[in-house]
């Protein structure tokens, strides 16, 4: 366990190297003069300490300059103020984000490293209990010292990870989940979109897997089903999730197909319960109720109701159906979807799916806390089709949530669902299709209310401005790599502390690996290296000179991937 021992004397930040001179001062930022040996002593980021009565005001450097173009001698810095140190004797000291207090003009600059940093990070880290702790990596500015996040505080209201593409967003993940795994009790969800965390799931170079494999089920999985495979019923759709599938929107009888549909589901569940012999849950028994029917009755039904016809009494006189001639589009495109057997994990479930206690079993698969692999569940989600992969990622979560939702509050283990790619599914917008639509407003519903019932969301994005405001805008921490879109930078800098706000000025200068935690899981945004994870996830870049020089192509990996785009089934390991 990391020990942090606060220091016995009061910290004198001004002990540092002296780098310059205050010139000016506002809310937002202050200009230092520097001295002539300063520019070499300080970089972009660093932290630095200014006299401010009988405390320090702290401040990260956002950049350097020099007056009067390329002949001039005199270099300013720019920095930005984010928290105030109050030095105590016998107790090193306390900081506080935001500026209580501002340097006058002349004042000293002073660089913090060494003793100096150690000795603050010290400070800042005191506060969190041993068994709260998480050590991400390193600080940048001093490679011995550790950097302390609150775990509490970095997952209760959730959580964001954003960078480019190749930024390290993948590696960051696989290391929390590794220090997760370590404890008697962790319970995570992540949703894999393209099969990244794979070796996390088995033993690699001898490495003892810390999470346990699970897929939505394939074509295949017809003919060749395992224990890793979870299906998604077509009854445990609720009936948007399920009109997202079928409903074509702009069908001119799109609304009677809608209140039909979810009538003849209701009654369907209703009667099921009823042959169950659950005869007090058939009165509340809803349309979204998770209750097992058949879906040829459904089908048949629906078949009935566009051809129905009534004869009024006494006149005989023949009228059609209220449905009549109205569920032709729905019933097509139902046909066709079921037909289709990339959805066979829907409609074509194996039998075990339809009794009562599948749903039982698959809610303990999601939902069992413990070490490794028994608490960190990883579901490969890279062979769903792309048109309904928000619809499958709602309705996990969903599910997940209402289980939480309505256990007894003191048997509640908090989980957390990790959201790989979530612009893929939790797109920004008010026009979104009816199949992201659905699956935003699981997700949504889980970031406003979650914390009250243990579920937290980490979201990971590499376009956080595509990613939807309402749900990026309930997390109260971002770990936060190389952004250099300005859109992007711009998110950020409008979500995170008014304190912080200026940090989006360093985002496009992080190393791969190098990330800044913003929020209260810790208190200051400095440039950490976040330590490696022991199994690597799977998501390396390609050196692609570096093949074209040394690699042929296959051909019969060419005839492998032509036969798996055909089956839509990479095959049994």
């Amino acid at each position: 366990m990391l020990e942090l021992d606060r220091p016995g004397d009061a910290l004198a930040l001004d002990a540092g190297p002296r780098l310059g001179t205050v010139v000016s001062v506002d809310a937002n930022h202050i200009l230092v003069a520097l001295e002539a040996a300063a520019p070499s002593q300080v970089s972009v980021s660093d932290v630095v300490a200014m006299p401010a009565g009988d405390s320090y005001l702290i401040g990260l450097a956002l950049g350097l300059a020099r007056t009067g173009g390329l002949g001039g001698s005199d270099v300013t810095m720019r920095i930005m103020p984010v928290g105030t140190f109050h030095p105590i004797q016998g107790q090193g000291g306390t900081f506080r984000v935001g500026a209580s207090r501002f340097p006058h003009i002349d004042a000293g600059c002073h660089l913090l490293e060494g003793e100096q940093l150690r000795g603050f990070m010290s400070v800042l880290g005191h506060d969190v209990p041993p068994e709260e702790r998480l050590v991400l990596g390193r600080y940048m500015a001093d490679r011995e010292t550790p950097a302390v996040a609150d775990a509490n505080r970095l997952l209760q209201r959730h959580v964001a990870v954003l960078g480019n593409t190749g930024a390290g967003k993948s590696w960051t993940i696989a290391t929390l989940l590794e220090r997760a795994a370590a404890l008697r009790h962790s319970n995570l969800v992540v949703l894999d979109l393209h099969g990244e965390y794979a070796p996390l799931t088995r033993s690699t170079d001898g490495a003892t897997p810390i999470a346990r494999g699970l897929r939505i089920a394939g074509p295949a999985d017809l003919l060749f089903a395992g224990d890793d495979v979870l299906h998604i019923p077509y009854w445990l759709l609720e009936r948007e999730e399920l009109l997202s599938l079928v409903l074509n929107e702009d069908d001119p009888f799109a609304s009677d197909q809608r209140l039909c549909l979810g009538d003849r589901v209701q009654t369907l569940k209703r009667a099921a319960l009823a042959e169950m012999g659950k005869s007090d849950a058939v009165a509340t028994a809803t349309a979204d109720s998770p209750v097992p029917y058949s879906l040829e009755h459904l089908l048949n039904w629906l078949a009935r109701d566009e051809v129905e016809t009534i004869v009024r009494q006494p006149s005989g006189r023949v009228d059609p159906g209220p449905y009549a001639g109205k569920l032709g589009g729905l019933i097509s495109r139902f046909q066709a979807r079921v037909a289709d057997p990339r959805y066979a994990f829907i409609f074509h479930t194996p039998g075990a799916v339809e009794r009562g206690d599948w749903l039982v079993d698959t809610a303990e698969i999601l939902m069992t806390a413990g070490q490794a692999e028994n608490g960190i569940k990883v579901i490969d989600l890279s062979e769903v089709p792309t048109p309904i992969l928000p619809m499958v990622t709602g309705v996990l979560a969903r599910l997940i949530y209402n289980l939480q939702f309505w256990m007894p509050a003191e048997d509640r283990t908090p989980v957390c669902i990790v959201c790989d790619e979530a612009h893929t599914y939790l797109p920004a917008g008010a026009h979104v299709s009816p199949v992201h639509r659905a699956a935003l407003e699981a997700f949504e519903m889980i970031a406003k209310e979650g914390r009250k019932y243990g579920v937290c969301l980490a979201v990971i994005s590499q376009r956080p401005s595509d990613v939807s405001r309402t749900i990026l805008s309930q997390c109260n921490n971002f770990i936060v790599m190389r952004l250099t879109n300005d859109e992007d930078q711009d998110v950020v800098s409008r979500l995170v502390s008014g304190a912080f706000s200026g940090v989006s000025a360093v985002l496009p200068m992080l190393d791969v690996g190098e990330v800044l935690v913003i929020g209260d899981a810790l208190l200051l945004p400095l440039r950490i290296k976040v330590d490696p994870p022991t199994i690597a996830p799977d998501s390396a870049t390609m050196p692609y000179w570096s093949l074209w020089g040394t690699k042929p192509s296959d051909r019969k990996a060419i005839v492998a991937g032509v036969e798996a785009l055909r089956n839509q089934w990479r095959g049994i390991d």
